[in-house]
């Protein structure tokens, strides 16, 4: 029975998480908003150990910041911590599909095509953008993942912030072309030249950081 309640118990939890990381990164809580774990129990109809171990994880995610004596809030981001973040996330990414580009077997580059595919349509056709963020952050993983070097899937996975919060701003009016970008990376990793592969994730990132100063900030300077 203990069991079945542990594991009742980090369903629950993880439901919390998913439902609160989705309501910051769509803007429904925004920057600075105190979460009270009572409240945010009763709405999501968990108990508060569950809140409670959901806000744990979105601290470990950097999603939330925890003050003694105060408790958890959602992290303001000021433009130089996320110019911070996507310069390590550039670093990362381009390593990530340089080697990639050497090392990933035809087949597994043909579920990357049908996933770069489907994180596009998600964003531009269906403008779905709930699961074109999680679509996303799979599709970058599985390139780190296929580098043949597991801390770069591991570190990735502990920076994707930036990109999640990117993914909202595909459809800024300034920046009005489709997103095929996804699809463009599987091309330049197809061509097996790591120079051409680098450079495309390289414009890739660096869109995205332009894309996220102007939606959050309301500046396009990288």
């Amino acid at each position: 029975m203990s069991d079945l309640l542990t594991a009742d118990s980090l369903s629950k939890s993880r439901q919390a998480f998913l439902e609160l990381r989705e309501r910051i990164l769509d803007g429904r809580l925004p920057p600075g908003t105190h979460l009270t774990l009572r409240p945010i129990a009763k709405s999501l109809g968990v108990t508060v150990t569950a809140v409670s171990e959901a806000v744990r994880e979105l601290v470990h995610e950097q999603l939330v910041d925890f003050e003694p004596n105060y408790g958890a809030r959602v992290k303001r981001f000021d433009a130089e911590t996320v110019r911070s973040q996507h310069v390590l996330r550039i670093a990362i990414e381009c390593e990530a599909i340089r080697r990639c580009t050497q090392l990933v077997a035809n087949r597994k580059l043909d579920e990357l095509q049908s996933l770069a595919e489907e994180v596009d349509r998600l964003a531009d056709v269906e403008e779905n953008l709930a699961e074109a963020r999680r679509r996303d952050f799979e599709f970058h993983l599985q390139i780190a993942e296929h580098s043949g070097v597991p801390s770069l899937a591991a570190v990735l996975r502990s920076c994707h912030l930036v990109r999640l919060l990117a993914v909202d701003a595909v459809h800024d009016e300034a920046m009005s072309a489709p997103n095929r970008t996804h699809v463009e990376l599987v091309a330049a990793i197809r061509s097996r030249d790591v120079d051409i592969a680098e450079k495309a994730m390289r414009d890739h990132c660096e869109r995205s950081l332009l894309l996220q100063l102007r939606r959050t900030f309301g500046t396009i300077g990288i």
